[in-house]
């Protein structure tokens, strides 16, 4: 078995635990030890679209690791806390009154490829300890900043008093918990990110997923092919001698240079590959 879940994950539910609740749901629908994945994190306080790869498709990470998300989020201005979402400790709080104006104007300096530095609570590794480990023993984690790409902040609206709703889009690794903290900045003040739902993560959409208990009521009804996760993709189809050589890993000629091709042959979608010195080479066997 191979494909995607394209999971609803709900709040309260880590990534990893998801990863355990599907492989455990399939384990019990094929009788089988299923090698499953999610392709990349989603924060245990967000909820949304979590995409989880089945066999060979988790081999589709670093693949799917750069694809576009988007989220709508909820920041709260005049709050902070050592999460940077609801579920920290308040550290501190501003007597500020912040306007729909004040959050447009400094929007655009928050737009772009920009360089964002991780949040205390976050998954990355210093000296060979995770930084949430780090942060929860009361240790300062030195994080460095890291260069992501932000391509648009909307706000949406006003919930409430300094609180605001946005749709950002953005690239793979940025922490939308960062852009709180980084807007609030922007503005004279402190904040956190509220709540997070990510509506969609590539190709795969929040309108077209689903929820963990419709998962498990009829499993392979909702496993996806993996090319759900490669449209828009050029495909490259080989048979006979070309085909051959691809199963046998030697290089076959092509002519757009940088480009990634999905590699088909007799109509099953085989791996992804890349073309670099007039050469098609195999990034992932599928």
């Amino acid at each position: 078995m191979r494909g995607f879940v394209n999971l609803n994950k709900p709040i309260g539910m880590t990534s990893s635990d998801a990863v355990v609740k599907v492989r455990g749901i399939l384990k019990r629908a094929t009788g089988e030890k299923v090698k499953v994945g999610h392709m990349g994190t989603l924060d245990p306080q967000a909820s949304g679209v979590l995409p989880i790869a089945i066999g060979n498709a988790t081999r589709l990470f670093d693949f799917m690791l750069d694809k576009t998300k988007t989220y709508l989020a909820d920041f709260m201005f005049g709050t902070e806390t050592d999460t940077l979402d609801g579920a920290g400790k308040i550290l501190s709080t501003s007597n500020v009154n912040v306007s729909e104006e004040d959050v447009l104007s400094v929007i655009p300096e928050l737009v772009g490829r920009v360089e964002q530095i991780p949040p205390q609570f976050s998954a990355k590794s210093v000296g060979g300890k995770r930084a949430y480990d780090m942060a929860r023993a009361g240790e300062y984690a030195p994080l460095s900043a890291k260069t992501v790409d932000i391509y648009d902040i909307a706000l949406v609206g006003k919930k409430a008093d300094n609180v605001y709703n946005f749709k950002i889009v953005c690239g793979g690794g940025t922490y939308i918990r960062a852009i709180a903290r980084d807007m609030a900045h922007a503005l004279g003040t402190v904040g956190f990110m509220s709540s997070l739902v990510r509506e969609q993560s590539g190709n795969f959409k929040l309108s077209d997923s689903v929820s963990l208990d419709a998962f498990e009521a009829s499993p392979v009804d909702f496993v996806l092919p993996v090319d759900v996760a490669l449209d828009g993709v050029e495909y490259v189809d080989l048979s006979g001698r070309e085909a051959e050589f691809a199963l046998n890993g030697v290089a076959i000629d092509c002519q757009k240079d940088n480009s990634i091709f999905a590699v088909r042959i007799d109509g099953e979608t085989f791996a992804l590959a890349i073309c670099r010195d007039g050469k098609l080479k195999l990034t992932a066997r599928l």
